[in-house]
Formats: C-alpha cells, structure tokens, sequence
C-alpha cells in the first residue's frame, strides 16, 4: 500500500505495522498451562479467544526495521527462565525497603527498553490514539528517529513484574493509554512481564530524573514489584475480572486472559 510514513514522513510502500509485537501474543499464551490456541481478549465488559492485533499500514519498510531491532532485543530480555524471565538475572538488587529497586547489570539494556517502550506508545498515539502524547507526539518521533534526544520533560521507567502462584504477569498484554494525574500525563502498557510507564509533562519533578531510563544518571534502575503491587496490572486484572466469558472461551477452563 502506497502512502506516507507515519514517521520518517516519506513516500513508500507501507508495511502492515503491528502496535504490540506479534511475539508477545505467542509469549503469553505459551506461559499458560493451558496453552490457549489463542490470546484472551477483553474489550467492553467481554472476553473471548481471539487473535486479533491492532495493526495498521504505518510504517515504510526502513522503520518498521528500525522498530524491530528493539522488539527482538525486548523478546531476548523477556525469555521465559523458569518462573520469571531472563532480564532477572541480569540486575542486581538494592539495599531498599522491600527491596523493590534494582540496578541493570548491563548500561545498554537501558537504551534499548527505553527506545522499545517509547516507540509502542507513539504508536499507540497515531494508530489508536488511547495513548494520547498530544504536542509531545513530534518530540517522539524525532527521538525514535535518532534526531533528538528523549524530551528532557518525560521520564521512562519499567517494572519487573515477580512471579506469583497466584498468576503469571508475562501471560498479560495491555495496549498503551494514558491518564491525566494533576498537570501531568501518565502513559503505561504491559508486556511479557514488564510494566512500562511515562510521566510527561513541564509539571515532572526534574528529581525524577534520577530513575529514568531515558535521564543522566549512572546506573540506570528498575523497579521489582509484585502484581498486587503493580497499578497498571491491579487496573488491568479488574477489568480482566468483570468482563464476561463469551464463544469458545465460556466453553473452555481458560480463567482469565492469557
């Protein structure tokens, strides 16, 4: 399909460009015991077997290259390593309350989350819009373009999300929304375990900074939290919670979304 890029802004043939990886739709099904023949989706007050993506003709074939090169860094730093994931073991943790902060063994890692977590909710931004950037949306796509630096008004951090016998976080996919918080923009999704959030917005505390990935600071830190600890997943389990079972999936012994 001939038209314009969404974001290096040239003539081509657009690919079909997926907002959320296909990866991470296969990744969570295969963490069930179950092994849902196909993702549980919920969407107003329903949930069924489904595999249907948000997709759309976006992106000419060098950037979505571009974008690929950091969703298969991601899929790497997500492998199952038995009941967490890989990323696990590449962080050491702090001497913290709770031990609920940690720093990343390897700098780079940082780079490539943060590209990865940005260039999901710019998509969420121009194919949805659920993920609503607003003035900053051009700051996006000039730094996923390597033109710009991350805007010095945002700040990008990741949960790891821990293992529970309760339930699996890596079985959980959220497509990128956004909430307004006082005079600042909260942007979040989850994915293959992680819980990705973005404060933007003059209002951020440049302190903040401090835990960005995206910021000055050396090393870089994640936070490790458990799902009842997690906000975007407690909000994300509720709506999981309340949906009903329809088709297939009413039939089936499948509890919740995959």
């Amino acid at each position: 399909m001939l038209g314009t890029c969404a974001l290096c802004q040239k003539n081509a043939d657009l690919q079909d460009s997926h907002l959320i990886p296909k990866w991470a739709y296969r990744r969570a099904c295969g963490v069930q015991l179950e092994r849902a023949p196909a993702p549980v989706y919920v969407a107003n007050g329903s949930a069924v077997l489904s595999n249907a993506q948000t997709k759309r003709h976006l992106l000419c074939e060098d950037c979505e290259q571009r974008f690929s090169k950091s969703e298969d860094y991601l899929a790497s730093l997500t492998l199952p390593d038995g009941e967490q994931f890989k990323l696990f073991s590449e962080i050491t943790r702090c001497d913290t309350p709770g031990n609920v902060l940690a720093r990343l063994d390897r700098s780079e890692h940082a780079a490539h989350i943060a590209y990865f977590a940005a260039s999901v909710m710019w998509r969420g931004c121009v194919m949805t819009g659920d993920c609503k950037l607003g003035l900053y949306e051009s700051a996006f796509r000039q730094y996923l373009l390597g033109k710009a630096s991350f805007p010095t008004e945002g700040v990008l951090s990741i949960a790891l999300i821990e293992h529970s016998p309760d339930v699996d976080a890596r079985g959980w996919v959220s497509e990128p929304t956004s909430v307004k918080v006082g005079m600042i923009w909260v942007h979040g999704f989850l994915l293959a375990g992680l819980a990705f959030r973005c404060w933007l917005g003059k209002a951020v505390p440049s302190k903040w900074q401090q835990i960005s990935l995206t910021g000055p600071n050396m090393p870089k830190y994640v936070s490790i939290l458990k799902p009842k600890e997690c906000a975007d997943f407690l909000a994300a389990a509720e709506l999981a919670g309340t949906a009903k079972p329809r088709g297939k999936l009413a039939k089936s012994s499948l509890a919740g979304p995959c």
